[in-house]
Order: structure tokens, then sequence, then C-alpha cells
């Protein structure tokens, strides 16, 4: 009796099996019809965000957020896009049409290329990766393998490209609005084998001598020191000698100001100096927007140029692109945050910041009580301006004052003012610093003292004295104005 109960059960068990698997297959069979796209991916990043925080603060980096919202979402909408989600700095969006994803991607980075060639103070960088397949859509969020992808290509770009996959490539190759290129393999996580990665093009540039067949791939013009066609080229006779100039016939130099650092000073030393991100150059300036070689000062026939190494962020006066300008004393120039002016030495070069405003001459003398020059070789590299922020001596680039030889340590030193004395100490550097000859861990300096780190000597000056007799009135002056600020 009861196994004749047990196979009548399970013949009823067998029976409902069969209807469930039945209705799953109708259930997956409406998720595909009615949720399952064929889509592009299209994924955003705004690269550095999280340094521009920590530098600029919540609020400053909430408006700049705005900035970047106000570009990339018009842009999504008005090429047939759907915004699924922001994440933070970046923003993940689906197209029904492939070419709408690219020309969005184009679009979104020529409105940042805008952006960035305006005023704003802090540029921005995006990088942008595309992925197309079948993708399970959802009212407020997508799934499947197409947005996995997406996100790796992203992941492979660097600011200011746009990648994507064969997949994608292969069904927009033929619009020939579109720039499209081979660009390397790749291995990406979770796939079998390399993947081809491609690059749409979007700057004019590129895309003009895409055009004309002359585009390599191997060779970006706005890679770092790359020269766009735009920039007029020195002459093989122009030449300039890398020679050093001596004190007397140095005649101008460059003022470097960054928020939240003190500013410092660089003696025009040589016949060229190189400036950028990279601790080989003659002005080094640490930030991500700034390319290993981007920009120069050349000096031909007692005249001083900015010239443009064909860098991603160009160099910018009075809000326009330069690629070589004659520098006048008093001219400003931007590199990414970072404002640089040129001072003449020349007697004949007033400060045109003084004839602007008549206070400037009184701060401008009240800020540089004191500054920090440093020798090499007998010649002037740097001349750095001492203020109430600590100077960070040492061998890498974020460094206040940078010192790149493998004898210095990483952070080698500080010097600092203290009750209105001049301070330097060691900061535990395996070669020790060295004032008058001698190792110290601390001690004050005053300018007849000579500081050593490696083969680099440095000096504290006092440049409001001008002839020897004069010292003892003007220190008088300056110990007056510590006194009158420290009762602040």
């Amino acid at each position: 009796m009861n196994k004749r109960k047990n196979q009548s059960e399970g013949k009823s068990e067998s029976v409902d099996l069969e209807e469930l698997l039945r209705e799953k297959e109708k259930l997956d069979s409406i998720i595909k019809r009615k949720f399952t796209k064929k889509i592009t991916m299209m994924f955003t990043d705004l690269t550095g965000s999280t340094r521009m925080s920590e530098l600029l603060g919540d609020l400053a980096m909430r408006a700049i957020l705005r900035n970047h919202n106000d570009i990339v979402f018009p842009i999504i909408k008005s090429n047939n896009g759907h915004l699924v989600k922001t994440m933070g700095d970046g923003t993940m969006s689906y197209f029904v049409d492939v070419v709408d994803a690219i020309k969005a991607a184009m679009q979104i980075q020529l409105g940042i290329e805008k952006y960035n060639s305006g005023m704003c103070e802090t540029p921005l960088l995006i990088r942008c990766g595309l992925n197309t397949g079948l993708g399970l859509v959802e009212e407020k969020d997508v799934h499947g393998d197409v947005v996995n992808v997406a996100q790796r290509f992203e992941a492979l770009a660097e600011p200011r490209e746009i990648l994507m996959s064969h997949d994608t490539y292969k069904l927009a190759t033929e619009n020939k609005d579109l720039c499209l290129v081979f660009l390397k393999e790749a291995r990406l996580k979770g796939k079998m084998g390399p993947q081809k990665v491609y690059k749409a093009l979007w700057s004019p540039d590129e895309m003009e001598l895409f055009k004309k067949g002359e585009y390599d791939p191997a060779k970006d013009i706005y890679a770092d020191g790359a020269v766009t066609g735009d920039m007029p080229a020195l002459a093989t006779d122009e030449k300039p000698a890398d020679e050093q100039l001596t004190a007397d016939t140095c005649q101008g130099r460059i003022l470097v100001e960054q928020k939240g650092k003190p500013a410092s000073t660089h003696e025009l030393t040589k016949n060229e100096m190189v400036i950028g991100r990279s601790s080989k150059v003659d002005i080094v300036l640490p930030e991500q927007f700034v390319s290993r070689r981007h920009a120069r000062v050349i000096i031909k026939e007692g005249k001083y140029f900015m010239e443009d190494l064909g860098s991603k962020m160009s160099v910018l006066h009075k809000g326009e692109k330069i690629y070589r300008h004659e520098m006048k004393n008093g001219d400003e120039f931007l590199i990414g945050p970072v404002k640089l002016t040129f001072q003449s030495l020349a007697m004949d070069q007033p400060d045109i910041r003084a004839q602007d405003d008549p206070d400037a001459t009184i701060a401008f003398s009240l800020s540089r009580l004191f500054q920090i020059v440093v020798e090499e070789n007998g010649a002037i590299i740097a001349r750095n301006d001492l203020s109430d922020t600590p100077l960070i001596i040492g061998r890498t680039a974020d460094c206040d004052i940078t010192l790149a030889q493998p004898v210095v340590s990483r952070k080698h030193a500080k010097i600092y003012l203290e009750n209105g004395a001049v301070f330097i100490e060691d900061l535990k550097a395996n070669n020790g610093t060295f004032v008058n000859g001698g190792k110290i861990e601390k001690t004050e300096v005053t300018p007849s003292d000579e500081i050593r780190i490696g083969p680099f000597i440095l000096h504290v000056i006092d440049p409001t004295i001008s002839k020897p007799d004069e010292a003892h009135k003007i220190s008088g002056f300056r110990n007056k104005v510590f006194s009158f600020l420290s009762k602040k």
C-alpha cells in the first residue's frame, strides 16, 4: 500500500517539475524579449578626483563635479543615451545606437577641452570606455557582461582617451564621420586571451591627420614632450645652447605660485629651462595636470620666450593657449592649477603689478623678507620665498625645494621661520645636513651661513638689503615687522 502511494507521489512530483520547467522557459522568453537588448555601454571617469578633493576641499570639489555634470549629462541625453547612474566622479550610460555612443564620448571630450581652455581654476581630465553586447536593461540599472567589459575598457584608457572593444568597433567602422584606430591588445580580467583595443579620435588635429592617412597611434601628438603641428618649431640654427649664465648676466626669473604651497622663484640661469612634472626637468611642477615635459623658457638675443612643448593641458596666457610667447616683465601663465610669473631683473623693466596696484610693492617686499637660494656648481638654480609655511627639501618632486640627486633623501630637511629667525632641521637624512661644515640636527641659520646638502649649497638671503651698510637698518625693520605680526 505504502509502495503504491510513494509511486503515485513521485509521478505527481515529476509532472509538477516538468510544468515548472515549461513555465521557466516562458518566463525566460518574456524576460529576453522585454528586457534583454543589444546596447552599447559607456563609462566615463574623472581622473584625479581623489587628489583634487584633498587639495581643494569638499565644497570646491562639489562645485567641480557640478561643472562636470553640466557638460556630460546633456551630451548623453542629446545623443539618445540613457544615464543609468553616477558613481561619484563617473557615469554609466547606455545607447541603442553604437554611433550615438561614440559621438557622445567625442562630444564629452570636446566639451571638457573647451571648459579647460577657459578661465577655470582647476582643469578636468576624463577617460571613456565603450563596449557593445546584450544587456539586461531595467528601469534604473543594467546587468550583464556588456557592463563589466565596458568598465574594463574605461580603466584601460588614459586621461582624454576614448577606448572601445572590437564588438563596438566593427559595428561603427563604416561610419565616415568617425576616426577609429586599432591601438593594442590587452588582457581583461575575466576574459580568455588578449582583447583588441580600439581608440576613437576626437581632437580636430588627430582627425585631420587620420583622414590624410598620416595618423600614427604609436605617436600621440598630445603625448608628453611631443610637438603639435601648429607649433612654430625652432630652426636648427636657433637651438639654444645649454650653458650656465652667471649671477651678473642672469636677467630673469620665474615665480611659481600654487594654492596651499609657498611661492618659489627660479633663476633663469640657462638659455633653455624645461618646466614639467618630471624630476629631471629644471622647474618641477608635481601636479597630475602637468606633462612630464610641459613647456620651456628659452633665451634668444636677450629676449625671453615661453614655449609649449605639445603638452596635453597647454600653456595659457590671458586665457588663450600659446605656443611661443615673448615674455615681458610681469607676464603671467597658467599650467593647470599652477601660476607662473615672469620677472625681469633688468633695471629698465618695472614690475607691472606695482604699476597696477601701488600697495603691491609693499606687499611684494614684505613677502620676501627671507629667501632660500640654491646653488649647484657655482650657479644659482632656484630661489624660494620663505613664509609661515615650512619648506621641505628633498629628492622627490612633491618637495618644496627639489634637489634631484641620489645622495639627497626623499625628505631630507626642512627650513622654517620661528620667532622671526630662520631654522633648518635635518629629517634623519642618510647623508646628513651640514651648516658651515658641521653636521646638524636643528640650528638657526643667518645670511652669513652656508648650508650644504649633497652637492648643493643653500643660503638664506634678505632681498631687501641692497648694500652692506644697509644691513643693520633693514634688519631692524624686519624685526619690527615680525614683532608686529606676532601680536596680531
